[in-house]
């Protein structure tokens, strides 16, 4: 679960094995939207940098960009071959990173929706973050290590 402020409330994202993703608010406890689009149980959602998308990944292989404010599904990734269990957006908003079960980390042009570049492992990848400034992404992999990759 990810919390963040958005727009004077405090809202939090739920992901869970029902395959549904909850926008929650806080103070009323109240289900603000949902997203219901996966077939499998979803194991992560983000918010973009700008507030205005929600990424999510999931055992049913894909990564999906939503709308917040329509609930509407604007993008589906599905070159993973396996279960996605981390995603996160660039600082900048246009490139999603993804991590999965099939032992790749995959970039994703927001815009276009195309894969940009496959960093291929030799264990599964569990977990994957980016760097502020977004010139690095961090990886943890079912291999017990941890690695930091430089990108031009």
């Amino acid at each position: 679960m990810v919390a963040r402020l958005f727009r004077y409330h405090m809202i939090i994202l739920s992901s869970s094995g029902d395959k549904i993703i909850n926008l929650w608010n806080v103070e009323s406890g109240e289900i603000l939207k949902q997203f219901k689009e996966h077939s499998r149980s979803v194991t992560r959602a983000k918010f973009s940098p700008d507030r205005k998308f929600i990424v999510s990944c999931s055992y049913d292989n894909t990564v999906r960009i939503w709308d917040i404010k329509t609930g509407i599904e604007l993008k589906i990734f599905k070159e993973h071959t396996d279960c996605v269990d981390d995603i996160q957006y660039f600082p900048n908003c246009q490139t999603i990173v993804s991590c999965s079960r099939d032992r790749t980390i995959k970039f994703w042009n927001v815009e276009s929706g195309e894969r940009t570049q496959t960093l291929k492992k030799n264990s599964d990848v569990k977990c994957v973050d980016v760097s502020q400034n977004g010139n690095k992404i961090i990886s943890g992999s079912n291999d017990c290590k941890i690695e930091i990759w430089g990108l031009l």
